[in-house]
């Protein structure tokens, strides 16, 4: 529920917010020092709360990046080590504040990671010599593991597949982008690629096979089938 902080009085019997004196519904008077009603201060100091770890964690993440620059240019500036640094933290950063303290779809926060954990793994990849081991292995098993993760939670909730049907179908179309990166030849190792795609396109399957019809009218449309 959204409270709009511009209402004051909270009426415990019909649990609504209200500006005026008196609840609309009962009737009942109300209390007009913000400090009586118990759910204002909990909720202001929640987000308080939030925003102030927010803060701390964005300036950690900037004292350790300039630090670690800093200290990288001044030593051995011929080597970027701080890379390994920067990754790290910067995810660190994104996932406390999006995976961790929102109150985001958990849809969107394995989209989010799968996203985030790659880039940082491949800036890692870069980093220590850039073998592409982040495109060849890592990434591909992990679209894999997202993909079967948000599955894993549709079965356990058959209820809510409306709402995962935009981030299943955006898993499936990220499982071809492993076999995109071996087309356009910045993989070269094609087997966990490919099992990547498969594993997208039986997921993709079952969706049409399985799921009831309005559902299945909503995957065809998503899909262009």
């Amino acid at each position: 529920m959204t409270i709009d902080k511009t209402e004051k009085h909270y009426c415990t019997n019909c649990n609504i917010y209200t500006k005026q004196h008196y609840c609309p519904l009962c009737k009942q008077g109300l209390s007009e020092v913000i400090e009586e009603n118990e759910y204002y201060p909990a909720y202001e100091m929640k987000i308080k709360r939030r925003y102030f770890i927010q803060r701390l964690v964005l300036f950690i993440a900037i004292f350790s990046i300039s630090t670690s620059l800093l200290i990288n240019l001044l030593t051995d500036p011929d080597t970027l080590w701080f890379l390994y640094v920067l990754g790290p933290v910067l995810y660190g950063l994104l996932c406390i504040n999006h995976t961790i303290l929102s109150k985001a779809h958990t849809g969107s926060k394995v989209i989010f990671q799968v996203i985030v954990l790659s880039i940082m793994l491949f800036i890692l990849d870069a980093a220590s010599g850039s073998s592409k081991w982040s495109i060849h292995y890592v990434i591909p098993f992990l679209v894999t593991l997202a993909t079967l993760f948000v599955t894993i939670i549709i079965l356990r909730k058959p209820m809510k597949w409306s709402e995962y049907i935009g981030y299943m179908s955006t898993m499936v179309v990220l499982g071809f982008l492993p076999v995109i990166l071996f087309l356009s030849s910045w993989s070269t190792v094609l087997w966990p690629s490919a099992v990547t795609a498969l594993y997208a396109l039986l997921t993709l399957i079952g969706m049409v096979l399985f799921s009831e019809k309005t559902m299945k009218n909503e995957i065809v449309r998503r899909f262009h089938f």
